[in-house]
């Protein structure tokens, strides 16, 4: 595994708990990134101190980019915006050509590090105009869904999701989606503002659950001085070596703020002293074992440019190690779709966001989207309901397994992940085998397999492995029901366009009326989404499926469902493809 270490300057009465960081890492022997903010590139007692760490340790410096106070700022700017991604074009041109040059003139070179919450596309090409010399950025805040957002009171409006949890190589039309290559890249090398709890960044609020103690403190999940889930968590990213061909990156993150008495925490400044101490040390007792490998931002950024192909996808299984609910989540990412397997539902996609369809998104008050930075999902069973709750159910697929006129939702049914393993150029995803249960007493056992082919194409295979007995007949019907959006309300489905392609062949406009196309010996169902400009796809492989149906939904189920049908004597298989529309 990988570590950042990334510390920043504080002031007043936070300054000793600065320094304490700064010594704690020295003291151990960690390689530390420091991202100065234009208050500490202007305190001759900040600078002074940071030369000396440079001097003596080696620290690399770099900016963060915060806190846009002072007489040249005030020229430059209008309003009292603080965020970098949410100024205008030209504003964000100016705090740039504004920080860097008071970089060079305090340090004499350009930075090879910066750093924000976020910085969006437009950011991202202005930091390459302005200052060449960036090889890397902290671009962007890991922390998904609906529960974030609620969970702060509506009082942290960083709507960015939908981004790698990992390292990647940014987009230059959109800084969360994954470049399809070189030509697609922004130029620059992203790390996310923390690691994150893989499973709780799905279904929790996952900015309590993160590689930064006080995180953890705030969301309870330790006692007094003993954390272990601290420690669990950097144990989840080092798995993910596994899969990845021996790479796992990590980075700690810690405003020197946190270490003393605060709003979110109440224990006395010992108790956070001695945690983040903790954890420095279990990076250092996982060097020592050649288990870890600390590396400056930017030395990590050339590391990652010569070891990762932009084309390579990023995958991630998450086992949930807080509460004991043994759930298992696969995460994929590639350029052209980010995908989540949530196991416990019978191996179903909870959340699916298709970069295939490139939407171009930049912040800022001159900019349509204002403020909301996410890339769109169409699939989201945490913000869109998932499984039936109160009235239907929402966006997800499954699986309905149907015996003598009886369904049976395989959602109902938890799996487990059972092996992760790369084949050719994709990478195959089997799960352990679901019973299904039906009221006559039958049961059978349905393995799922997924197989991620990449450029947005994943096949699907439904095997039946095990009866209850002989003469046990099921039909299974292969089931996605979707929508898109960003945030947990209905966007305009109108423009949408629904198919079915087969012995039958029929469209339809979206026009909220709950109409159904359905087709015999059905070869794929479609549903064009020009909104995200996005294109998905269920394709029978092999023989026709004996039906397929594409249903439109209505203003109070303001969704669009897909599904193709077939006997299941031995295994069924279908293709998921997320296209670009053209």
């Amino acid at each position: 595994m990988i570590l950042n270490l990334i510390h920043r300057p504080a002031y007043g009465e936070h300054y000793r708990l600065f320094r304490l960081q700064q010594d704690m890492a020295h003291q151990l022997g960690l390689k530390v990134t420091l991202l100065l903010d234009p208050q500490a590139l202007r305190e001759e007692s900040v600078l002074k101190a940071v030369r000396e760490d440079v001097e003596k340790y080696g620290d690399e410096l770099g900016i963060w980019f915060a806190e846009f106070k002072g007489p040249d700022f005030e020229k430059a700017l209008a309003g009292k915006e603080f965020c970098i991604w949410l100024f205008s074009q030209p504003e964000k041109k100016r705090i740039f050509e504004i920080v860097f040059k008071l970089f060079r003139d305090v340090f004499g070179h350009d930075p090879v590090s910066v750093g924000s919450y976020h910085f969006d596309a437009g950011c991202q090409r202005l930091i390459r105009e302005v200052c060449p010399a960036v090889k890397i950025a902290v671009a962007g805040c890991f922390e998904e869904g609906v529960k974030v957002f609620h969970g702060c009171n509506n009082s942290w409006y960083l709507f960015n999701e939908g981004m790698p949890w990992t390292a990647w190589y940014p987009s230059r039309t959109h800084a969360l989606r994954a470049a399809a290559d070189e030509a697609d890249w922004s130029g620059i090398v992203a790390v996310p503002h923390l690691s994150r709890d893989l499973v709780l960044s799905y279904e929790g609020r996952n900015d309590f659950f993160a590689t930064h103690p006080a995180n953890v403190q705030r969301a309870m999940a330790y006692r007094a001085g003993d954390c272990p889930y601290m420690f669990n968590l950097v144990d989840q990213h080092r798995l993910q070596e596994k899969y990845n061909d021996g790479f796992s990156y990590c980075n700690v993150h810690v405003g020197a703020g946190w270490l003393a008495p605060n709003h979110c925490a109440s224990d006395p400044e010992a108790v956070s002293v001695g945690l983040y101490r903790e954890f420095l040390e279990y990076f250092v007792e996982l060097r020592k074992q050649g288990r870890c490998r600390d590396m400056r931002m930017g030395e990590f950024a050339s590391w990652y440019r010569e070891n990762t192909p932009i084309e390579k996808p990023q995958l991630a299984l998450a086992k949930e190690m807080l509460y004991g609910t043994g759930k298992h989540y696969f995460w994929y990412v590639d350029g052209y779709s980010r995908v989540l397997i949530d196991a416990t539902q019978g191996g179903g996609i909870g959340d699916l966001r298709p970069y295939a369809g490139q939407v171009a998104v930049e912040t800022g008050p001159d900019t349509p989207h204002t403020i909301y930075g996410s890339y769109p999902y169409i699939i989201h069973s945490q913000y869109r309901s998932g499984l039936a709750h109160h009235f239907e159910d929402g966006a997800r697929t499954t699986l309905f397994v149907i015996c003598k006129g009886e369904e049976v939702d395989l959602g109902t049914c938890p799996t487990k992940v059972a092996t992760v393993v790369k084949e050719g150029a994709g990478t195959r995803v089997r799960l352990t085998p679901a019973e299904v249960s039906f009221r006559n007493g039958a049961r059978v056992l349905i393995e799922t397999e997924y197989y991620f082919a990449g450029k947005g194409d994943i096949q699907i295979v439904r095997r039946l492995v095990g009866t209850s007995g002989p003469g046990v007949e099921v039909r299974v019907r292969e089931y996605v029901k979707g929508c898109h959006g960003t945030t947990e309300y209905p966007e305009d489905m109108k423009g949408i366009r629904l198919s079915v392609e087969g012995a039958d062949p029929a469209a339809l406009d979206y026009a909220y009326k709950g109409r159904t196309l359905a087709t015999r010996a059905a070869t794929a169902v479609r549903a064009c989404i020009p909104q995200i400009r996005t294109e998905l796809v269920l394709e029978s492989e092999g023989e026709a499926a004996l039906q397929g149906q594409a249903i439109e939904g209505y203003l109070f189920n303001p969704y669009y469902t897909l599904t193709l049908e077939k006997t299941l004597p031995k295994e069924m298989q279908t293709w998921l493809r997320v296209k670009k529309l053209s």
